[in-house]
């Protein structure tokens, strides 16, 4: 856990010291949307910044699809367990062979 705060302070002190370096101003221009006086270092975060939301919105429908098949087929497999309890003369399915010890 340590390696990851130290690693989370290189992080911030990298950023840091790349923010004092750039800060010229510049000119966004964006369809007919433009900002005038912005500092590179803060274009640069920002970009940053929405980059990471967005990657991670992406990732997070992922994660909440997978949830939702998940609660899907668990479902479904308690229904197989209490189909099968219910009536026990239903066969079963054929184990595979057994392997010698």
């Amino acid at each position: 856990m340590i390696i990851i705060y130290l690693l989370m302070a290189l992080l911030g002190s990298m950023a840091t010291i790349f923010a004092l370096q750039n800060r010229e101003p510049v000119e966004i221009w964006f369809l007919t949307w433009s900002v005038q006086g912005m500092p590179l270092a803060l274009v640069i975060l920002l970009s940053l910044l929405l980059g990471t939301v967005f990657a991670s919105l992406s990732g997070l429908v992922k994660i909440l699809k997978l949830k939702y098949r998940v609660r899907q087929l668990e479902a479904q497999v308690s229904q197989l367990i209490a189909a099968q309890t219910a009536s026990p003369s239903a066969p079963r399915a054929p184990q595979g062979p057994s392997l010698p010890a």
